[in-house]
This record gives structure tokens, sequence and C-alpha cells, in this order.
């Protein structure tokens, strides 16, 4: 009595499944969207040296993820706030106060779109906060779109 395994027929059938099933996920992964990238990021930097602190990505749905790269010592009775302000030089919108050493989100949907040359800025403010820098620029950078 023969086997199935036995049958040359059986094997073929067998491997045009498994090759229908390459050529699928194949299909799947060439056809499926990339997940989009950012639409706007920044580097933050201390001025005095130049190095790298936080970096700030906004989404194309405007929601803003600003990353800390390195810890950031903040005195009793002091904050972190974060600043917006325009290319041309007009006032600074703040983001609000961040909490020291960590990812913090932020939706920008108060705010008009974003452009090219509009600054962040890392301030150091009372605790309670500012309607206006007043405190040292601990770090800042230029929004830039990234290449897709």
């Amino acid at each position: 009595m023969a086997r199935w395994w036995h049958s040359v027929g059986a094997w073929r059938g067998l491997a045009g499944v498994a090759l229908a099933g390459c050529v699928g996920l194949g299909a799947l992964l060439v056809l499926r969207p990339e997940p989009p990238g950012p639409a706007w990021m920044a580097v933050l930097s201390a001025p005095q040296d130049n190095s790298a602190a936080w970096v700030a990505l906004v989404s194309a749905e405007r929601q803003l993820t600003l990353t800390p790269l390195h810890d950031t010592v903040v005195a009793n009775r002091k904050a972190l706030q974060l600043w917006l302000s325009a290319p041309d030089g007009g006032a600074s919108v703040s983001l609000g106060l961040l909490e020291q050493d960590r990812q913090s989100k932020l939706s920008l949907d108060q705010l008009p779109p974003l452009q090219a040359g509009m600054h962040f800025a890392i301030t150091l403010e009372p605790a309670t906060g500012s309607s206006s820098p007043t405190g040292p620029v601990l770090y800042a950078g230029q929004a830039v779109k990234p290449r897709q």
C-alpha cells in the first residue's frame, strides 16, 4: 500500500501551497505602508557647548514627543519650561512645564502649524512656571522637516 508521502503529486501540491504562502507574505511586506515618520523634529542642545540634551518629534497628528537624552539637575523651587517661538522672533508660547528626566507628550492642536525656522527652547523658571521666558535658556533647537 503506497503512502501519500511517496506520491510525487502530493509533494508538488505541498510545494505549490508553500510557494503561494511565501508570495503572499512577500506581497504583504512590500505593499504594507511604512508607519509615518515625524513631520518635524528638533534637537535641543545646550548653548554653551552644543551638547544634545533633548529630542523633539512632532507627528503629522501634531503630537509632540520630547525625550531627554541625559539627566538635567533642577534646583528646588525651579522647573523646566518648554517654549516655542516663531522664526521672525515673535513672542514665545509656553508649551508647559516638563518633568525632569522624563519623556513628555504634548498636543499642539491649539497652536498655529509649525513652520521652518521655529525654535524650541527649555528655560529654567519658577516651580509654578512663567507666562514669558524669564530664566536662562538651558537648551534650544530649531524645528526642521526630516527627510522621508
